[in-house]
């Protein structure tokens, strides 16, 4: 298994994933350029987006096909983003789960209401309506200067 980044083809297929997981289609388009695919061979096996914001990113739409959960593969999706935000030298990463609160932690992100969040992000179409308001807000402060 790779990771690659998506292309204009790729996006039927990420519709789709994001679709099967009930996540929000809204805002993927004009951030297409910032998702990630993990793959092998030619098969997508789950994808992950970043939405940038000055110096704060928010990580969305991180999905793995029904037949590869379990296996560690959203864990994967998810350091690969926030190596990429830390590379990119963002400061911040936020995201927004209505289905997977307990598992984000384990990735080093803490609970936070919405109004700790930097005021950036609210342009976001998942802020503006795209995840619901019962979401839980989780925040991971990036390292500054890189992975070292």
């Amino acid at each position: 298994m790779t990771f690659r980044e998506a292309t204009a083809t790729d996006l039927p297929v990420v519709e789709n994933l994001l679709i099967a997981a009930d996540l929000s289609l809204a805002g993927v388009q004009p951030h297409f350029p910032d998702f990630v695919l993990a793959v092998q061979g030619n098969e997508v096996l789950g994808v992950a987006g970043l939405e940038r914001y000055g110096p704060h990113g928010l990580l969305r739409s991180v999905a793995v096909r029904a037949d590869q959960q379990g296996r560690g593969l959203g864990q994967a999706l998810t350091r690969e983003m926030i190596e990429r935000a830390t590379a990119a030298g963002l400061e911040t990463l936020a995201l927004l789960t209505t289905t997977a609160a307990a598992f984000f932690p384990k990735l080093g992100f803490t609970p936070v209401t919405r109004d700790k969040l930097p005021a950036a992000l609210q342009a976001s179409s998942q802020l503006q309506g795209g995840c619901p308001a019962s979401a839980v807000v989780l925040h991971l402060a990036l390292p500054q200067g890189g992975l070292s």
